[in-house]
Protein backbone atom coordinates (compact mmCIF):
# COMPACT_ATOMS: atom_id res chain seq x y z
CA UNK A 1 0.00 0.00 0.00
CA UNK A 2 1.04 3.60 -0.25
CA UNK A 3 0.30 6.38 1.73
CA UNK A 4 -0.85 9.99 0.37
CA UNK A 5 -0.75 12.77 2.58
CA UNK A 6 -2.87 15.87 2.35
CA UNK A 7 -3.59 19.21 3.75
CA UNK A 8 -0.47 18.92 5.93
CA UNK A 9 -0.38 15.52 7.07
CA UNK A 10 -4.43 15.82 8.40
CA UNK A 11 -5.82 13.58 6.63
CA UNK A 12 -4.25 9.99 5.30
CA UNK A 13 -5.61 8.16 2.65
CA UNK A 14 -4.89 4.70 1.40
CA UNK A 15 -5.00 3.74 -1.98
CA UNK A 16 -4.56 -0.04 -3.26
CA UNK A 17 -1.24 -1.34 -5.48
CA UNK A 18 -2.13 -1.65 -8.63
CA UNK A 19 -2.11 -5.68 -8.97
CA UNK A 20 -1.94 -8.07 -11.73
CA UNK A 21 -4.88 -9.36 -13.57
CA UNK A 22 -6.13 -12.45 -11.77
CA UNK A 23 -6.97 -15.73 -13.54
CA UNK A 24 -10.10 -17.32 -13.94
CA UNK A 25 -9.03 -20.01 -12.38
CA UNK A 26 -7.83 -17.82 -9.28
CA UNK A 27 -11.56 -17.25 -8.75
CA UNK A 28 -12.95 -20.01 -8.64
CA UNK A 29 -13.32 -23.00 -6.04
CA UNK A 30 -11.27 -26.13 -6.23
CA UNK A 31 -14.17 -28.58 -7.79
CA UNK A 32 -15.23 -25.78 -10.09
CA UNK A 33 -11.49 -25.08 -11.16
CA UNK A 34 -10.31 -28.95 -11.28
CA UNK A 35 -13.83 -29.23 -13.92
CA UNK A 36 -12.42 -26.24 -15.29
CA UNK A 37 -8.27 -27.25 -15.92
CA UNK A 38 -10.01 -30.85 -17.18
CA UNK A 39 -12.16 -29.18 -20.07
CA UNK A 40 -9.70 -27.26 -21.41
CA UNK A 41 -6.99 -30.13 -21.37
CA UNK A 42 -9.43 -32.30 -23.01
CA UNK A 43 -9.76 -29.57 -25.52
CA UNK A 44 -6.34 -28.97 -26.44
CA UNK A 45 -5.67 -29.43 -30.12
CA UNK A 46 -3.99 -33.29 -31.05
CA UNK A 47 -1.91 -34.60 -34.14
CA UNK A 48 -4.98 -36.60 -34.71
CA UNK A 49 -7.32 -33.69 -35.70
CA UNK A 50 -6.21 -34.88 -39.11
CA UNK A 51 -5.51 -38.34 -39.44
CA UNK A 52 -8.70 -39.30 -40.80
CA UNK A 53 -8.57 -37.39 -43.53
CA UNK A 54 -5.34 -38.97 -44.38
CA UNK A 55 -6.21 -42.53 -44.14
CA UNK A 56 -9.07 -41.77 -46.59
CA UNK A 57 -6.58 -40.05 -48.80
CA UNK A 58 -4.41 -43.58 -48.56
CA UNK A 59 -7.52 -45.58 -49.07
CA UNK A 60 -8.62 -43.72 -52.30
CA UNK A 61 -4.59 -44.04 -53.71
CA UNK A 62 -5.02 -47.52 -52.76
CA UNK A 63 -8.27 -48.50 -54.75
CA UNK A 64 -6.35 -46.59 -57.39
CA UNK A 65 -3.39 -48.36 -58.00
CA UNK A 66 -5.30 -51.77 -58.22
CA UNK A 67 -6.18 -53.51 -61.66
CA UNK A 68 -9.79 -52.98 -61.17
CA UNK A 69 -9.94 -49.21 -61.38
CA UNK A 70 -7.90 -49.19 -64.49
CA UNK A 71 -10.17 -51.34 -66.70
CA UNK A 72 -13.67 -49.55 -65.53
CA UNK A 73 -13.31 -45.34 -66.92
CA UNK A 74 -16.20 -44.92 -64.98
CA UNK A 75 -14.95 -46.69 -61.71
CA UNK A 76 -11.71 -44.81 -62.80
CA UNK A 77 -13.49 -41.35 -63.24
CA UNK A 78 -15.56 -41.81 -59.86
CA UNK A 79 -12.54 -42.43 -58.08
CA UNK A 80 -10.87 -39.15 -59.57
CA UNK A 81 -14.03 -37.52 -57.92
CA UNK A 82 -13.55 -39.00 -54.68
CA UNK A 83 -9.65 -37.96 -54.80
CA UNK A 84 -10.59 -34.34 -55.84
CA UNK A 85 -13.49 -34.15 -52.93
CA UNK A 86 -10.94 -35.33 -50.47
CA UNK A 87 -8.42 -32.93 -51.12
CA UNK A 88 -11.39 -30.30 -50.79
CA UNK A 89 -12.01 -32.26 -47.20
CA UNK A 90 -8.43 -31.39 -46.51
CA UNK A 91 -7.84 -28.33 -47.38
CA UNK A 92 -10.75 -27.40 -45.41
CA UNK A 93 -10.22 -29.18 -42.32
CA UNK A 94 -6.55 -27.63 -42.70
CA UNK A 95 -8.48 -24.10 -42.05
CA UNK A 96 -10.39 -25.19 -39.30
CA UNK A 97 -7.32 -26.77 -37.52
CA UNK A 98 -5.81 -22.85 -37.72
CA UNK A 99 -9.52 -21.40 -36.65
CA UNK A 100 -9.30 -23.78 -34.01
CA UNK A 101 -5.81 -23.19 -32.67
CA UNK A 102 -6.39 -19.69 -32.76
CA UNK A 103 -9.53 -19.96 -30.62
CA UNK A 104 -8.23 -22.29 -28.26
CA UNK A 105 -4.75 -20.32 -27.56
CA UNK A 106 -7.29 -17.10 -26.78
CA UNK A 107 -9.31 -19.57 -24.55
CA UNK A 108 -6.71 -20.75 -22.77
CA UNK A 109 -5.18 -16.85 -22.35
CA UNK A 110 -7.79 -15.65 -20.63
CA UNK A 111 -8.63 -18.74 -18.95
CA UNK A 112 -4.91 -18.53 -16.92
CA UNK A 113 -4.93 -14.89 -17.29
CA UNK A 114 -1.62 -15.15 -19.44
CA UNK A 115 -1.48 -11.38 -21.56
CA UNK A 116 0.95 -10.41 -24.66
CA UNK A 117 4.00 -8.57 -23.15
CA UNK A 118 4.38 -4.93 -25.02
Amino acid sequence: MTWDYYNDGKEIIIKKEKTEPKSILDSLDPKARKRLKKTIQAASPTEFFGQDFTKLGELIDTLKELDLTKSDKKLNKKMKSMDDRNLDIVATATKLRKEYELLYRQLDDLIYGRTKKK
